[in-house]
């Protein structure tokens, strides 16, 4: 049995129900997962290119919300009850995390 080495450098939030995300530029939904200040990943139906970068609006239950970008990372297809669906992991970029970084972990702080 192999160890799988963990690559992440910050810490994963669970999201899922707390959090709901959008795809600024197609208005498609997506199931958040995990969060962090680094990164994050969602299941969607739509399936995403490797490198690509994307505007998501992140929006908890109390109506805060931030856009952030993000880099693709990897997308992978899962069946799920019978239907195809994509895990897609993002990494935040760096011009943003600057910029946003208040944000993001205040999204972080307000689900704790």
């Amino acid at each position: 049995m192999s160890s799988m080495t963990e690559r992440r450098r910050a810490p994963r939030v669970d999201l899922v129900g707390q959090l709901r995300g959008e795809l600024v530029s197609v208005d498609v939904p997506i199931l958040v997962r995990e969060f962090s200040l680094g990164g994050m990943s969602f299941q969607t139906s739509k399936v995403f290119d490797t490198d690509s970068h994307h505007e998501f609006m992140l929006t908890l239950g109390d109506g805060a919300g931030v856009v952030v970008r993000g880099r693709v990372a990897y997308c992978r297809q899962v069946e799920q009850h019978g239907a195809q669906v994509f895990i897609v992991g993002i990494q935040f970029l760096d011009e943003d995390a600057s910029g946003s970084a208040g944000d993001v972990s205040g999204i972080i702080e307000k689900v704790h």
